[in-house]
């Protein structure tokens, strides 16, 4: 009976060692499958991330930057569990496209300048036979002038670009003559001017010149960038010179003005290089043309006399075809600012230069008899020569540039 109850005891034993630990370990197997799901979202939050950085990344690499991008960064991560339940949500930066238009205005301070400038002389007739003679001069300044200009890139190497350059100048000058002295056109020295004491001179420029040309830039992304272009230029070159010579009260005077106009158009080429040091940017272009066009010339004559009042008279030439060949060329250092939604803004300061080669046309007068009356009633032509002078003008110059979509 004992050995029944000891074999009883113990069978109970060991059913209850067996069926107590059971709820035990179902409970650590359902702890153990929660950690490996939290590891499983730890892993996939990382995973998102690496991913993310990496389309940022590739994004950056594809933009074409031109000649600067600007990328807004990425919003910050709020945390890798939001991350992970938001898989939509991508940080894309924010990037200033390439600029396809460009609009630009530039304010110049140019001097024109000619070879035909002379307008008077002042005469020392004593002693008798040591006679000497001072040509008189006007020397222009540099006057405001503008360009206007406008852009089209089709790329990053080609664009094609047209602009206006309008030039307005204006000069005076005036000399005196001692009681033993004279004053009078070059062409007029003798004794008729004897009553002029009193010189004056001024001439007027007017330039106009319109350039569309198409270029191709190459090594268009490298710090060195070099751009050769070809078009066709259109200009307007006008020119009035005119002297007044009086005696001391003004009853007598002799007044001439000559006016020389030329407008024409041709082939235009040309290269420019550019080094980018930074925001920086200097800037070297030289071009030349070969424009054909009418040219135009004329002297008008004003004397007035006691005796015989107001007499009017002129030179005329008929209107010629010509050749005018062309240089002008620019030094500049630019800065460009950093780039906006809105685009690029640079600035450039710099000075230029242009040589249109025989543009003003003049025909002079090189003998005049001497008058009967004095003082003379008008110009009596014996010989005359036709000049041709070079057109210039030079000067500084600053430039603003808008670059946008």
């Amino acid at each position: 009976m004992k050995s029944f109850t000891k074999f009883a005891l113990f069978a109970f034993l060991g059913l209850t060692a067996v069926m107590v630990p059971r709820p035990v370990v179902a409970d650590e197997i359902a702890a153990r499958l929660d950690a490996l799901e939290r590891e499983n979202a730890a892993l996939r939050a990382r995973l998102n991330r690496l991913e993310t950085s990496r389309t940022v990344k590739l994004q950056q690499r594809s933009v074409e930057t031109g000649s600067r991008t600007a990328l807004a960064p990425p919003p910050p991560v709020q945390g890798a569990d939001n991350l992970a339940a938001d898989l939509s949500y991508k940080a894309v930066p924010r990037v200033v496209h390439t600029p396809r238009f460009e609009v630009s205005g530039s304010l110049s301070f140019l001097q024109p300048g000619a070879g035909n400038l002379e307008y008077g002389t002042l005469t020392t007739p004593l002693p008798l036979p040591t006679p000497n003679w001072a040509n008189q001069s006007l020397k222009p300044n540099f006057t405001p002038s503008f360009t206007l200009g406008a852009r089209y890139m089709a790329g990053v190497s080609d664009d094609i670009q047209l602009n206006w350059t309008h030039l307005h100048a204006n000069t005076t000058d005036s000399f005196a003559a001692l009681p033993t002295q004279m004053v009078g056109p070059p062409f007029l020295i003798g004794p008729e001017s004897n009553l002029y004491k009193l010189g004056s001179g001024a001439v007027s420029h007017s330039f106009d010149a319109v350039n569309l040309d198409a270029g191709h830039t190459f090594c268009a992304e490298c710090f060195y960038q070099f751009r050769a272009f070809g078009g066709v230029e259109v200009t307007r070159i006008g020119q009035n010179l005119s002297g007044l010579f009086q005696s001391p009260g003004g009853l007598a005077s002799s007044a001439n003005t000559v006016t020389s106009l030329f407008t024409g158009a041709g082939p235009r080429v040309g290269v420019k290089g550019q080094y980018a040091l930074g925001d920086f940017q200097f800037i070297g272009e030289v071009a030349g043309a070969a424009l054909i066009g009418t040219g135009q010339s004329r002297i008008d004559f004003t004397t007035v006399s006691p005796a015989l009042g107001i007499n009017s008279q002129s030179l005329t030439s008929p209107n010629t075809t010509r050749v005018i060949p062309s240089i002008d060329a620019r030094l500049a250092t630019a800065y460009t600012f950093a780039p906006t939604a809105y685009g690029l803004f640079n600035v450039e300061l710099g000075y230029k230069v242009a040589v249109y080669f025989d543009a003003v046309n003049q025909y002079a007068l090189t003998n005049v008899p001497t008058s009967l009356t004095l003082p003379p009633v008008g110009i009596y032509l014996a010989t005359q020569q036709h000049l041709q002078s070079n057109f210039t003008d030079q000067g500084p110059y600053v430039t603003a540039r808008w670059s946008f979509m």
